[in-house]
């Protein structure tokens, strides 16, 4: 009678449900194409699920593609064939504009991360250049400075 329950549990955890495991749902938030639809930008967040339940630090990653397409990433896989640009966490929303053919915009869209909190931040992948608006001085979690 034991072993059937055994059996049952180890079925379970390796469908993922109940036992403890590290699944991630992905999430297209937004995307643009650039005006000669030859590349695709787009903003994904990533959410882990551990035991059941959301961790509460998502990442967000703002992908750059060849192509014109609506996008399509198979969920939880690394991005093969996308160049990623950022992948903060703990990042609020964030919109994309091209703003000409190689030129990129990623606005903060009171996303509460400041733009030296990004991390590794390019201003330029290959012949496109990356602009940031609106990133705050201080991410939100931060003290505001002190006055002297």
């Amino acid at each position: 009678m034991r072993s059937w329950k055994v059996i049952l549990l180890a079925a379970l955890c390796g469908l993922g449900a109940g036992c403890r495991g590290n699944q991630r749902q992905d999430t297209v938030i937004a995307w643009a194409v650039n005006p000669s639809h030859t590349w695709r930008a787009t903003v994904v967040l990533r959410e882990s699920f551990i035991d059941g339940h959301v961790d509460d630090a998502p990442t967000t990653y703002v992908l750059l593609d060849r192509g014109g397409d609506a996008p399509h990433y198979d969920n939880g896989q690394d991005f093969p064939d996308a160049e990623v640009v950022i992948k903060p966490t703990r990042c609020g929303p964030l919109s994309l504009k091209w703003l000409e053919d190689e030129a990129l915009q990623i606005t903060c869209e009171k996303c509460g991360l400041a733009l030296n909190a990004l991390g590794p931040h390019p201003t330029g992948v290959g012949a496109i250049r990356v602009d940031y608006v609106g990133f705050p001085e201080h991410s939100s979690w931060e003290p505001a400075p002190q006055s002297r």
